[in-house]
């Protein structure tokens, strides 16, 4: 035996009723489908991060950088002109 649920809204079952008309389902099919979008909405994780969040991970990222940088030497540059030829193609 399938289990039921009983929603006493007449705003739910107006509502329901007007969906699965307007898209040919039926209104299980509309009410099953919009609990399944809500549930995915709301137990994703959320992408907000606090403030403190965000200066912890900018204060991990900045140590990140530091530990990589840790025994390198200026002459590492990013100009690369040296591969390229006049025309700004590769070499």
């Amino acid at each position: 035996m399938t289990r039921q649920l009983n929603i006493r809204s007449d705003e739910a079952v107006e509502t329901a009723r007007r969906l699965a008309e307007h898209f040919g389902k039926t209104t299980t099919e509309v009410v099953v489908e919009a609990l399944r979008d809500y549930s995915a909405r709301k137990l994703a994780p959320s992408r907000k991060t606090t403030p403190e969040q965000a200066k912890t991970d900018w204060l991990v990222l900045q140590a990140m950088i530091e530990e990589a940088n840790r025994g390198r030497t200026d002459d590492f540059t990013s100009d690369h002109r040296d591969l390229y030829d006049e025309y700004g193609l590769p070499i």
